[in-house]
């Protein structure tokens, strides 16, 4: 059995590219991948202040190398080179196989990340102890092996993911509304009930995922 960890660690124990302080409108976002010991991070998205993502890559001490790829829209992509020094943090992820599903970062970075079970998260977690890695948990969740790793992300059930996907391809959500509950309910055999039940579980987990951060910051200052 997987385990899926959400957790945020401070801008201090992950400098990449990103201001330490507040002030700098700067978004990293980490293409996913499963780590390895020279392929770590390869790719990262970047929107906002790019002069201030490079000038941090220049003075990066883990970064033999970068390249700005292509531009779309307003995020930028880099590819990243790293020495054999890679960051404590990096090789924490390496050590225990861990497959990155989401990162991104900016004044402080938060992750989404897949070990393969609770063994290999206790090692992860002693590895940031040993490393002085502050590490600030938010959930922990367990998932069976070969399940879909995006509702695997989200937290969603097979049924809550089948359900939100048949509504999302038969424009359920669309304006004007191309679909009921009642055409959800009988896709399912289920009553109205029970398939408005599942949508509004299953919106609700993506949007408190995709959201996780204002969602924090609500519940801590309302």
């Amino acid at each position: 059995m997987g385990v899926i960890a959400d957790f945020t660690v401070g801008a201090e124990d992950f400098d990449l590219g990103a201001p330490t302080e507040g002030g700098t409108e700067l978004n990293i976002e980490v293409e996913p991948i499963v780590p390895a010991s020279d392929q770590v991070f390869p790719y990262v998205w970047v929107t906002g202040e790019y002069e201030s993502f490079e000038e941090g890559m220049e003075a990066c001490e883990y970064a033999e190398h970068y390249e700005f790829v292509e531009q779309l829209g307003e995020r930028r992509l880099y590819r990243i080179t790293w020495n054999e020094g890679i960051h404590d943090l990096l090789a924490c992820f390496v050590e225990a196989n861990g497959t990155i599903l989401r990162a991104r970062g900016g004044n402080g970075w938060r992750f989404t990340v897949r070990f393969p079970d609770d063994a290999s998260v206790s090692k992860f977690h002693g590895m940031c102890q040993e490393r002085d890695i502050h590490l600030d948990l938010h959930r922990l969740t367990h998932v069976e092996e070969g399940a879909d790793s995006a509702a695997d992300e989200f937290g969603l059930t097979p049924e809550q993911r089948e359900a939100l996907m048949h509504a999302v391809k038969t424009g359920y959500f669309s304006i004007p509304r191309q679909s009921t509950l009642d055409d959800i309910a009988e896709q399912f055999d289920i009553s109205n009930q029970a398939a408005s039940e599942r949508i509004r579980r299953a919106t609700e987990k993506v949007l408190r995922q995709a959201l996780v951060d204002q969602v924090d910051a609500l519940v801590e200052h309302p």
